[in-house]
């Protein structure tokens, strides 16, 4: 039963790093092919809009799966394996900021950005929404490769805690 629990474990962090992976590496840069700069936007959006329930899912997934398995710990575990353990943990509430604020992020662009407003829009986009949406647009990257640097965080942590339960 505990391999059931570990493979979807793994699955769900899978899920979860390997389309943001995907996504900020290699769909974001390959939408440059597109000539119109809307065009880009719009499509880099729906990918992403996609995409977070899977990933969401696949999150909520491997933290389920985190907790049935933190319960079936070794019965005398290492201070090591406690510590790495405790560190996971934190690593999956850091793994759920980035997500949300990733998405919100994501949300806040989508809602303000001019190019998603209709052409006869009487709206008036002023110079302060404008650059709040850049300046959005721009925090997405960072915040995706901090999201990144937590999934190899919690795959390092989770190998060290599978080969110290084996022993």
């Amino acid at each position: 039963m505990r391999s059931i629990i570990q493979t979807i474990h793994n699955l769900g962090l899978a899920l979860w790093w390997g389309g943001t992976f995907m996504g900020t590496l290699a769909m974001n840069p390959a939408v440059e092919v597109l000539d119109d700069p809307d065009e880009r936007d719009k499509m880099v959006d729906e990918g992403w809009a996609l995409f977070q329930p899977w990933a969401a899912g696949g999150l909520l997934g491997a933290i389920i799966t985190h907790i049935v398995l933190r319960r079936q710990g070794p019965e005398n575990a290492s201070s090591g394996y406690k510590a790495v353990a405790r560190l996971k943990d934190l690593l999956f509430g850091a793994a759920v900021a980035s997500t949300l604020t990733n998405m919100a992020m994501g949300e806040y662009v989508i809602h303000e950005d001019p190019a998603y407003l209709p052409d006869e829009s009487d709206d008036e986009i002023t110079d302060v929404e404008s650059d709040s949406c850049f300046l959005t647009q721009q925090g997405l990257t960072p915040a995706a490769c901090a999201q990144l640097l937590t999934g190899v965080a919690l795959f390092a942590a989770g190998a060290f805690l599978a080969v110290s339960n084996e022993r």
